[in-house]
C-alpha cells in the first residue's frame, strides 16, 4: 500500500539531500528521523482506516461506534505481531492468513519491522542509526504488510468457513 504523503516526503527529502550534499551529516539524520515519524503515523492512520472499513458493515450505529472506539485503543501498537493479534480478535483464520502472507514475504515483514523499530528508537531513546537510503528501502519493501493486513481483514467472510 503506497501512501502519497510518505512518497512525497521521501522525494522532497532525497532531493534536498542530493542538492545540498548533506548525505552523511546531521541533516540526513534529522530528516531520516522525521521520515520515520511520518511513516509510522501514516501506517497507524491507514490501519485505523482499514478497521473502520471493516466496521462499516455494522448496521447498528451505536454498536459500530463502540467497536470502532475499541479498535482504536488496540490498534496503537502496529508491530507485525500485534497486527496479527488484532486480526485474531476477528477470528483465528485472520491471524493465520496474515501470518502466512508475512511468512511468504520475509523481506517485507523485516523491512516493515525495521521502520517500526527505528521509529521507536527515534521517539523513545537516542535515535535511529538507519540512513535515509535504508529507511527508503525499508518503505519500498515493507509497505506491503499494510496490504496483507487489509486483504486479510476484508477478504474473509465470517459466514463462510475457511479451510
Amino acid at each position: 500500500m503506497r501512501i502519497a504523503r510518505i512518497d512525497e516526503t521521501l522525494d522532497v527529502c532525497e532531493h534536498h539531500l542530493h542538492s545540498s550534499g548533506t548525505f552523511g551529516t546531521q541533516i540526513e539524520s534529522l530528516l531520516t528521523y522525521s521520515v520515520l515519524v511520518i511513516m509510522y503515523a501514516e501506517f497507524e492512520q491507514n490501519i485505523e482506516t482499514i478497521l473502520q472499513e471493516k466496521c462499516a458493515s455494522i448496521d447498528d450505529g451505536a454498536i459500530r461506534a463502540f467497536v470502532e472506539s475499541c479498535l482504536r485503543l488496540v490498534s496503537r501498537n502496529i508491530r507485525v505481531g500485534e497486527l496479527a493479534g488484532l486480526l485474531n480478535r476477528f477470528g483465528d483464520e485472520h491471524k493465520s492468513k496474515f501470518n502466512d502472507k508475512c511468512a511468504d514475504k520475509p523481506q517485507a515483514r523485516d523491512s516493515y519491522s525495521s521502520i517500526i523499530t527505528n521509529r521507536h528508537a527515534t521517539a523513545h531513546s537516542t535515535g535511529s542509526n538507519a540512513s535515509f537510503q535504508e529507511v527508503k528501502r525499508f518503505y519500498e519493501e515493507g509497505h506491503v504488510v499494510l496490504d496483507f493486513f487489509r486483504e486479510t481483514l476484508l477478504s474473509i467472510d465470517p459466514a463462510q468457513p475457511t479451510s
